[in-house]
């Protein structure tokens, strides 16, 4: 009986960890998942958030822009590395292709930068951010601010490595 009771309480604590981990936002087929953002130092003006998107649907779509009440300007950034150095670029939109899944995200070059920050992102805080598809329109999804994971390879977005000189 105390195995499994003890089984159960493993499965149980399991699931909430799974769940608290995880979240996802639906506008008809498309699913945005675990919107999430990393905690900035105080007197940075920049934040950097992460999503990926589902698409369950038989039709293309594109994310086409986001935005947020956090900050002056949000958008969607591409990198590359010139001479070592990052350089940041805007992009109109990133394809989401019937039945893919597309990561703006950690570990690959797609991001949301968050301009102009009106209070800096805090451990554990969440917050409000649009986001805007060419066909199926707009969702509000919650950004959860954490620390990444050690285990998901996660970039690591100083201030001083990266040329913001575009923006």
């Amino acid at each position: 009986m105390f195995k499994l009771f003890k089984h159960l309480a493993f499965c149980a604590a399991f699931l909430v960890a799974v769940s608290a981990s995880a979240h996802s936002f639906k506008i008809g087929e498309l699913e945005v998942i675990h919107p999430h953002a990393r905690p900035t130092t105080p007197g940075i003006q920049n934040g950097v958030a992460w999503f990926g998107v589902k698409n369950a649907g038989a039709s293309d779509d594109r994310v086409i822009g986001v935005e947020s009440p956090i900050a002056d300007h949000a958008e969607i950034h591409d990198m590359t590395m010139d001479n070592d150095v990052m350089r940041m670029f805007k992009v109109d939109g990133v394809p989401v292709p019937a039945g893919e899944t597309v990561t703006l995200g950690q570990g690959n070059k797609l991001h949301v930068m968050l301009m102009g920050l009106k209070q800096p992102l805090k451990e554990g805080d969440a917050f409000d951010m649009t986001v805007h598809f060419e066909k199926a329109g707009s969702v509000p999804v919650q950004v959860w601010v954490e620390q990444p994971s050690a285990a998901s390879g996660a970039m690591q977005h100083q201030e001083d490595q990266h040329d913001h000189s575009a923006h």
